[in-house]
């Protein structure tokens, strides 16, 4: 194979991929550790109440630092993507993480569709990779509103939270409905975070758990058609069985009638015959 020809096998077109799904499947693993990496940037930002405003403008550089890369990533699959139009209607997620700015108040927000975004660009259609995403955005959005409610609500008057494990409470009674009390917001920010887990996140959890039971449903039916498909082979067996017994039968009936037959002087039954005695 010549240089041209290798260099041609190894094009997008060769492997069936356009240019916009070829940039994708390239830059897919360093946007999944830019996503990690700012859900780790926000979380050390939230939970180190005690940091120095130079490390909190050093964060807060490296925030917007990977806003500004999404949105880059966001722009040139666009430019490369045949149907624009298309490509906005089908990606929505990636297209609220470059509208929504990089402003404290809206943290939460594009931290929750950043994340998302990029998980939902690594996901197919199939039911247990989409399980996978739902499951993991549902405790994503968990951790996120317990670090969005945490910063609202630390250090407030009146606050009920004391630290993170409260937040990490709240978000969990909250999200299953429970609502014991002992833990509320007492900010309008913290209240507007609740909307936003009451939202989405009972919405997310509610689908998990319907696509669990659905699972648990298809594995019962497939178990069902298993035993179904022995039953009929067993049945198969034995009719197979019970025609080999009367083979087996008519066999030694014949052998019976074969044996009851003269040769000779002699029968096959071993009673020798003979001659009458003469006078």
């Amino acid at each position: 194979m010549s240089e041209d020809e290798r260099v041609a096998s190894t094009t997008p077109a060769a492997h069936g991929l356009s240019r916009r799904q070829a940039w994708e499947r390239a830059t897919g693993v360093p946007m999944g550790v830019l996503a990690v990496l700012f859900l780790g940037v926000y979380a050390w930002f939230v939970l180190d109440t005690g940091a120095s405003p130079r490390l909190d403008a050093w964060l807060e550089r490296v925030d917007v630092a990977i806003w500004g890369l999404f949105a880059a990533d966001f722009v040139v699959r666009f430019g490369l993507s045949t149907r624009r139009r298309d490509f906005l209607r089908t990606h929505p997620l990636e297209l609220l993480i470059v509208l929504v700015p990089p402003f404290r108040p809206l943290r939460l927000v594009r931290a929750a569709v950043l994340v998302i975004g990029t998980l939902n660009r690594h996901t197919l259609t199939h039911r247990t990779r989409l399980s996978v995403f739902v499951g993991t955005s549902s405790v994503l959005i968990l951790f996120l509103c317990a670090l969005a409610f945490f910063d609202a609500e630390h250090g407030a008057e009146g606050t009920k939270v004391l630290n993170f494990g409260d937040a990490l409470w709240w978000s969990a009674v909250s999200v299953t409905t429970v609502g014991y009390g002992d833990v509320y917001p007492v900010t309008i920010e913290g209240r507007l975070i609740s909307l936003v887990l009451m939202t989405f996140g009972i919405g997310l959890i509610s689908f998990a758990i319907g696509t669990t039971t659905s699972w648990v449903i298809d594995q019962l039916k497939t178990v069902e058609q298993s035993t179904d498909r022995a039953d009929r082979e067993i049945g198969v067996l034995v009719d197979e069985i019970k025609a080999l017994r009367a083979e087996v039968a008519a066999l030694r009936t014949d052998d019976r009638q074969w044996a009851a037959m003269d040769f000779g002087d002699h029968k096959i039954d071993g009673t020798e015959r003979r001659p009458p005695a003469s006078k």
